[in-house]
């Protein structure tokens, strides 16, 4: 059974453009406490490399592991403490790990760069652990920091159900492509999604507080805005290279569909938050009927 290429990645821009792909490849993989190996070094040539091995030796568990080094909860979308390494059998007399991490040494068109991330155990009594990110040995703000480094898209099988699912699963999907393109997407959707389930509680509680609802609804306004228009910007790349046409197939068309879509098409991303604030705002009492934002 094989799974998939560790190298010769190519970066999203240049493909959607048309140009010539710039090659990412990854030259050395090490991973530690990471499902289910211990320890790994994996180095790697430019050429495309095929794993090959038996149900449950690990196949695809470094394909998750490279999936972390874009940002992300990777491609099965697991908690954090979900891949740490655990023993196999219970007389095993390895403890559980607390902590990961995975580390790859890319060629980027940039030249070489040093790339990590894991969970590190809290630090303190009381402490959580939580998710560090380093460049060429610093230690990064964000995850938003990979995505300058690493774009990666997957197609795995159970993103069959992308066709069977809510339109909330296509919009995940979409947002990966994006972050490809923008890096900062992945936190515009991340700060938009949480205002977005705040401002849903607080109707759910009956909180009636202007003064909550009107900082909620700017920062879903901000962010909701900017993802929006980095959406309609990575359609438009995608539109392109999909009129260019692939031998015989018949070319689509892609476009976006929406209201904040209309509004961008027509005005200034500062007036489109405007507009915004004040549909949200006017839709408190009918989203709190309803039970969502409408």
């Amino acid at each position: 059974m094989t799974a998939g290429a560790i190298s010769a990645l190519a970066y999203a821009s240049d493909a959607v453009s048309g140009a010539a792909p710039a090659l990412l490849a990854v030259r050395q993989l090490r991973l530690s406490d990471f499902r289910n190996y211990r320890q790994l070094r994996l180095d790697c040539g430019l050429e495309p490399v095929v794993l090959v091995g038996a149900n449950g030796a690990g196949k695809t568990n470094l394909l998750e592991a490279l999936s972390f080094l874009a940002p992300g909860r990777g491609l099965r979308r697991a908690r954090l403490d979900e891949v740490c390494h655990r023993p196999r059998s219970a007389g095993n007399d390895d403890a559980p790990a607390t902590s990961w991490a995975v580390a790859a040494t890319l060629d980027t068109p940039d030249g070489r760069v040093a790339i990590g991330t894991g969970l590190e155990p809290a630090r303190n009594e009381g402490g959580l652990p939580r998710r560090v990110v380093r460049i060429d040995g610093r230690t990064a703000p964000s995850q938003t920091a990979l995505g300058r480094h690493v774009a990666a898209v997957w197609l795995t099988p159970q993103l069959d159900r992308l066709f069977l699912d809510g339109a909330s699963e296509r919009r995940r999907f979409l947002d990966r492509l994006v972050t490809a393109l923008h890096p900062e997407h992945a936190g515009d959707v991340a700060a938009y999604e949480n205002a977005l389930r705040q401002r849903a509680r607080l109707l759910g509680e009956g909180n009636r507080d202007p003064h909550w609802f009107t900082a909620l609804e700017d920062t879903m306004a901000r962010h909701g805005v900017a993802l929006a228009a980095a959406r309609a910007d990575t359609v438009q790349r995608l539109d392109a290279a999909a009129r260019l046409g692939v031998g015989p197939f018949p070319r689509a068309s892609l476009a976006m569909a929406g209201e904040v879509d209309g509004w961008l098409a027509t005005m200034a991303a500062l007036d489109a938050e405007d507009r915004l604030r004040g549909e949200l705002a006017a839709s408190r009492l009918r989203d709190a009927d309803a039970g969502t934002t409408s």
